[in-house]
């Protein structure tokens, strides 16, 4: 069935997320103990980030994976300087940029951590070649299923790219909606996501790594600190899901400065306790939201149109989510994609800045007369990052008999 097909989408990215976890356990427990790696799996394990988008099919989450486990590579490496773990790393970086160009800002902290830790030489020289090519021989070898178009599908990559930031990507900040956001849009997500504690503590953890800079401190940090600044800064176009980029090493960083902390004394062990506080009570209110959320608002749609027999024809949903509720139906969420069909349904709700909605608000306005109200129901929307919640009135016009 529809539903069963949706949800078997997601086990992939599922386990991605469950295997972040577990480098950053194997990571944490490396440098600083077993228990610092209990820390880190926890931290991750109760993040709204985990908790809330974890299991959603996206390639950012597979980003994540494979940047966590390229950042953990790079540091095998540079303890040890092994070609075998220089080879790998660039394997996961590719990996990592296959799933999205943000990837490759992944590297500069890798080959940082390399000079720091094996010194300048010529090992340090070729296996940073190494590095570098076994990335990009990477991200070619993701388009061997389709070798010989290959070029022209990186190279329409990058135009869509070059296209996409000059033309802008409407996002909501505070109520606002921006089609190039400033600079802080970033930070104004991350502190959407957890809150001003938690971020205070993500702060403190960044403090204390600078007033240290030991290797590993510098090396977690950067690798948070390139993508943000590229993606802040360099980057016109600002969108919400690429945060989620460096959150692992940040949540890295402070596992390990909270786990050091608990090992030098009951002072600094109090100090940790109250770093980590927020946290345990961001996990707590993640977790009861997850469960508040109510997914019975498209079946009870999908159940008015089938009592109203509207329920097999041509439907247009601004979220698309009905597909998976009314497998008779042609659901759609363009009015271009109709090619002349008539529509039997129209579903709206209160999100009308994306552009296909203001396409199907103006498709109603225009046919007003053909169309009835006939169901309105409330949904309770998650905020974008997990626990924060609004009402949205979700309306559907069903076609007039006498239009």
């Amino acid at each position: 069935s529809g539903s069963s097909e949706a949800g078997a989408v997601r086990i992939p990215a599922a386990t991605a997320t469950l295997l972040t976890g577990l480098v950053l356990f194997a990571f944490a427990r490396r440098v600083a103990g077993y228990w610092a790696g209990v820390l880190a799996l926890a931290l991750w394990t109760i993040s709204p980030l985990t908790l809330d988008f974890g299991r959603d099919a996206t390639l950012e989450i597979f980003l994540i994976f494979f940047s966590t486990l390229a950042l953990y590579l790079g540091w095998r490496w540079a303890e040890s300087g092994s070609w075998w773990f220089a080879g790998f790393a660039g394997v996961a970086v590719g990996l990592a940029t296959a799933s999205k160009l943000v990837g490759i800002l992944f590297l500069p902290a890798i080959l940082l951590v390399g000079l720091l830790k094996i010194g300048l030489s010529r090992r340090l020289v070729f296996q940073g070649m190494l590095v570098g090519l076994a990335t990009v021989a990477t991200v070619l070898a993701t388009y061997a299923p389709a070798w010989s178009e290959a070029p022209s599908a990186i190279q329409y990559m990058f135009e869509m790219q070059s296209q996409h930031n000059v033309e802008g990507h409407r996002e909501s900040l505070n109520g606002e909606v921006y089609k190039f956001p400033p600079w802080w849009a970033h930070l104004w997500w991350q502190w959407e996501l957890y809150g001003t504690l938690a971020s205070l503590s993500l702060a403190v953890a960044v403090v204390i790594s600078l007033l240290r800079r030991r290797a590993l401190e510098l090396y977690l940090l950067l690798a948070a600190l390139v993508p943000f600044l590229v993606l802040s800064f360099y980057v016109q176009v600002k969108l919400h899901p690429y945060f989620g980029a460096w959150q692992a090493p940040l949540i890295l960083l402070l596992a390990v400065v909270a786990g050091k902390l608990a090992q030098q004394g009951i002072p600094r062990g109090i100090f940790a306790v109250l770093l980590l506080a927020p946290f345990v009570y961001l996990g707590t209110q993640t977790v009861q939201a997850v469960s508040q959320i109510q997914p019975s608002t498209n079946v009870a749609i999908a159940q008015h149109l089938k009592d109203t027999g509207h329920d097999r024809g041509t439907i247009l949903d601004q979220g698309g989510m009905l597909r998976d509720h009314l497998p008779e139906a042609r659901v759609l969420d363009k009015p271009e994609d109709a090619q002349g069909e008539e529509i039997e349904a129209v579903i709206l709700n209160s999100d009308s800045y994306r552009r296909r909605h203001e396409a199907i608000r103006n498709y109603l306005a225009a046919d007003r007369d053909e169309f009835e109200l006939s169901y309105t129901i409330s949904k309770k929307i998650r905020g974008r990052f997990g626990f924060k919640f609004s009402e949205d009135d979700i309306e559907v016009y069903t076609r007039n008999p006498d239009g």
